[in-house]
Parts: structure tokens; C-alpha cells; sequence
């Protein structure tokens, strides 16, 4: 039987099984680890198509019996895509959370100062001006609390801070 040949006829080298099984170990359990995150960034819908995807780049390790070069570049392209796709979400939810954070500091320190929570974010300087179109309510819960409903990329997904309650999270 014949090896694969190279164009100059010299045997053509493929990738190591513990190469490969290193990169899809790291690849994979980095997606693992992230696939909990995304029931936050993404909602529960997304999150079970996340881990059918990793399963999938899991699998892409098999393709190393027929040919271990393909299926490297199938694990870093499609694993890799998927990595920075949600390290991304990651990265965004921080941002708005931090403006969040700190919608929460102003609005305790004014109702500090004055006695009564912001009916509104004038005086507040976001962080992030973007930050602003995430936000869709804000406003005095009832026995004078403080509420504010943000979302990060659907509506339908909501986040909120209550005095009362703390942070919360409604997923789609």
C-alpha cells in the first residue's frame, strides 16, 4: 500500500495523534467551559444548539482515522469560530454590565444624597454611550425601590436590578 506522496515524491507528514488529541482537548474543554455562559449571553435556546456544536467539533476528532491533518483544521476552524464567537458575547455582556454597576452606584448614592432613587438616568455618564440602547426601563418600584430592565442582544431576554431583589435574569 502506498503512502500519500508530496509533489517533490516524498512521504507526506501528517499530524500526530497526541497533537491532535492536545489541540481538541484544549479546544473542546475551552468550549465546555464557555457553553455555561451562553444560557446568560444567548438564552437556553441557543445554548442547546452551542452544545450540539461542540459535540460536532468533538466529533471532527474522529475524522484523525481517515485523515489527522483535515481534522485538525476542522477542530481550530470550527472550534476556533465558535470560541470567538462567544468570547465576544462574553466581552459584551461585561461592558453592559459595567455601566449596569455603575447605574446601581448612582442611583444608591443619589438616593443617599437626596432620599429618593433617579427617576430617570440624566446625570448619569455611561461608560459605554451604546450601553443607553440596551436599557428599556427604569424607574421607582413600589415602598421606594429602584428598578432597571436591560437586555444584551434580544428583548426578549431580560436582565434587571431591583433594590429589593438584586440581579435577575429572565432567559427566552
Amino acid at each position: 500500500m502506498n503512502k500519500a506522496q508530496n509533489n517533490d515524491g516524498s512521504p507526506r507528514q501528517d499530524v500526530s495523534w497526541p497533537m491532535l488529541l492536545a489541540v481538541g482537548t484544549v479546544v473542546v474543554g475551552s468550549l465546555w467551559l464557555l457553553h455555561f455562559n451562553v444560557l446568560y449571553t444567548e438564552g437556553e435556546v441557543i445554548q442547546g444548539l452551542f452544545t450540539l456544536i461542540v459535540g460536532l467539533v468533538a466529533a471532527c476528532v474522529l475524522i484523525g482515522f481517515w485523515h489527522r491533518g483535515r481534522a485538525l483544521w476542522c477542530v481550530t476552524v470550527f472550534g476556533g469560530a465558535i470560541l470567538l464567537w462567544q468570547t465576544y458575547q462574553n466581552r459584551k455582556w461585561a461592558v453592559i454590565h459595567e455601566d449596569i454597576v455603575g447605574i446601581v452606584h448612582f442611583a444608591e448614592s443619589t438616593r443617599r444624597e437626596s432620599g429618593h432613587y433617579p427617576k430617570s438616568l440624566e446625570g448619569y455618564v455611561f461608560k459605554n454611550p451604546s450601553v443607553r440602547g440596551h436599557i428599556y426601563g427604569i424607574g421607582t418600584e413600589q415602598t421606594n425601590g429602584f428598578r432597571i430592565n436591560y437586555y444584551m442582544n434580544h428583548p426578549g431576554i431580560t436582565y434587571w436590578y431591583s433594590s429589593k431583589t438584586g440581579y435577575g435574569y429572565y432567559p427566552d
